[in-house]
């Protein structure tokens, strides 16, 4: 039998590495950009066309290859920036790998024209589908100009997969705002079929925040600044009355590097605790410094992931200072009593006669314990023994007869009838209610999300096509990406009540609303229509309608912390029972947990 274990072509591994490093056209910027970076580059531009179907693009005024460095770039793991074992421990750079430029031309036509400062003249490579074309002298500005065409042509299978043209440039935009984040010294221009989306200047970090998510953040942003051994934190937080339900501006930055973490994310959303609503986040912009042997950012292809080592650490110290933040600004109550103004304190010169003390008339020999009202019905009794002399006053003598009567009396009130079983309200959560198997514990948030759901499930057939048109056109609060979202389900709001158009410069005026809805509330749910979309990469699994009647039951349902009278909490138990499903709400959790009377005595045994 003759060996099957052989080398794979490079053409082919290359186009392997590429599934993992060039998902779609968003990725090509992040590595092609992120290059530009490394090279110091202070002028960056990115065309795009057709969503980096047709184009891809990047310009930039950086150090520029040599002819040799040109043609060496695409090959598989050729790096300028890891040279020895230890380097991988120690990493400044975006890129390291070697990986990006081999993966890029492995699924494009790939054209690079670059130059050195100190060079006379660049080199222009072409390579189409990791097959090397031609390389030759060509007259170009110092810096790279890389130009991306036909991406994944000979991958059709991928090139099929790709979203719209609107979803796919909602990635490219992200990707863009994560790296200009970071680098505000660096001027950035971005284009898509030759209109301009970005043109950011040099600028300090609030500047470029604000020009990249919009001007409504310049008033919400506090500054944060931890300076720890551990670790140092820079940036900004937001106020908790700018927190939202649209979590969609939360950034961690870590040495520069983009980076998603859950985990801290959680120390954020710890440090508002009290001062949001729940489910509600303000936007925040942190930027991490760390010493690079203590993190790992070799865990993922795109680098997005990192390990720490100190994360626990850091988790707390994050925590802590984001309290310490709000505390110093005026978004949290506190006293100062370093800077207390003190004024209109009254001045007496010496010599003054001192105040009369006021006097106050009382009676010395009032009790407040003995009370000289005559109990109501009170009828006193003469002792049985005329030889006992009663000292108890009539008052002591019925607080005895009331206290006896409750004892050789007991009252059984479970032989007692009422129209409907003793309800409570327990943590200002749950519901409890005994029947006849057990207690049932209702959650009624989710209970009152359920009734909502389905109540506005109704309301949306009933409306078919319906719009109620705004008499004053509202302009909505989008960036970019979410304009471009809302280009994309345009047909689907129409369907169920909203109206929006949608400009060339990416503004969106909502003009029609559902005719069952108030405008604020509208206009919130749109977002979150919008955000869901977003959330799914434009493949949402649900239908509109079924997105907007939970987003809507979501935003009114009842949240816990909310008293119900005993009247509520009968209504809400009573709907959420003739409900289609009861025991779950729209996205599949329990509303009810049932605990019977097999299980309360197992607790005893």
């Amino acid at each position: 039998m003759s060996d099957v274990i052989k080398l794979m072509p490079d053409s082919l591994a290359n186009q392997i590495a590429a599934g993992e490093v060039i998902q779609r056209p968003a990725s090509v910027i992040k590595e092609l950009v992120e290059n530009s970076v490394d090279a110091g580059a202070t002028k960056i531009t990115v065309n795009v066309k057709d969503a980096g179907r047709t184009l891809i693009q990047v310009i930039d005024n950086g150090c520029g290859m040599s002819v040799t460095d040109a043609r060496m770039s695409f090959e598989r793991h050729a790096t300028s920036k890891i040279t020895k074992t230890d380097d991988l421990f120690c990493i400044y750079t975006k890129g390291f790998r070697g990986e990006a430029l081999a993966s890029i031309a492995a699924v494009a036509e790939v054209e690079l024209k670059t130059r050195r400062a100190e060079d006379p003249i660049g080199t222009d490579v072409i390579i189409n589908g990791s097959n090397f074309v031609s390389q030759t002298p060509v007259n170009t500005p110092a810096g790279t100009n890389f130009a991306i065409k036909s991406l994944f042509y000979n991958v059709p299978a991928r090139r099929k997969f790709l979203k719209s043209n609107s979803t796919e440039l909602q990635h490219i935009i992200t990707e863009f705002q994560r790296i200009v984040l970071t680098h505000p010294m660096i001027e950035f221009m971005l284009y898509h079929n030759d209109a301009m989306i970005y043109s950011l200047p040099k600028s300090n970090l609030k500047q470029r925040i604000i020009n990249v998510l919009g001007k409504n953040l310049n008033s919400m942003l506090i500054p944060v600044e931890i300076d720890t051994s551990i670790v140092k934190v820079t940036g900004y937080t937001g106020k908790p009355s700018s927190s939202k339900r649209r979590n969609d501006k939360q950034y961690f930055f870590v040495n520069n590097r983009y980076m998603k973490s859950a985990y801290f994310n959680k120390a954020v959303v710890l440090a508002y605790d009290k001062l949001t609503l729940p489910d509600c986040l303000p936007p925040y912009f942190l930027y991490f410094e760390v010493d690079p042997r203590s993190i790992d950012v070799n865990v993922h292809p795109t680098k997005t992931e990192i390990n720490f080592e100190n994360a626990s650490e850091i988790f707390h110290l994050l925590q802590a200072g984001i309290k310490e933040t709000l505390s110093k600004s005026d978004v949290t109550p506190a006293i100062d009593f370093e800077n207390q103004e003190i004024k209109d304190i009254p001045y007496f010169p010496s010599d003054s006669p001192m105040p009369e003390e006021p006097q106050i008339d009382y009676d010395p020999n009032y009790n407040p314990f003995i009370s000289t009202e005559k109990p109501k019905d009170f009828e006193p009794k003469r002792p049985k023994n005329p030889t006992f002399f009663d000292t108890t006053t009539p008052r002591e003598r019925h607080n005895a007869q009331n206290w006896q009567r409750l004892h050789d009396e007991p009252q059984a009130l479970t032989d007692t009838p009422s129209a409907a079983p003793p309800m409570l309200q327990l943590h200002g959560k749950y519901i409890v209610c005994p029947t006849p198997n057990g207690i049932m514990f209702i959650d009624q948030h989710r209970a009152h999300t359920r009734i909502l759901y389905e109540k506005y499930l109704r309301q949306i057939d009933s409306n078919a096509d319906a719009v109620q048109q705004l008499l004053y056109p509202q302009e909505l609060d989008l960036d970019v990406t979410q304009s471009a979202m809302a280009h994309d389900i345009r047909d689907e709001l129409q369907s169920v009540g909203y109206d929006i158009t949608i400009h060339d410069d990416g503004k969106a005026i909502l003009t029609g609303i559902p005719p069952y809805m108030e405008q604020n509330k509208a206009t919130e749910i749109l977002y979150r229509i919008i955000d869901s979309y977003r959330n799914e990469h434009g493949n949402i699994s649900s239908s509109i309608k079924d997105i907007l009647a939970q987003a809507a039951a979501r935003g009114e349902a009842v949240t816990a912390g909310h008293a119900l009278s005993k009247e509520e909490m009968q209504q809400l138990k009573d709907d959420l029972m003739s409900s289609s499903s009861p025991n779950y709400t729209p996205d599949g959790n329990p509303t009810t947990v049932m605990l019977t009377w097999d299980d309360i005595e197992k607790k005893f045994n």
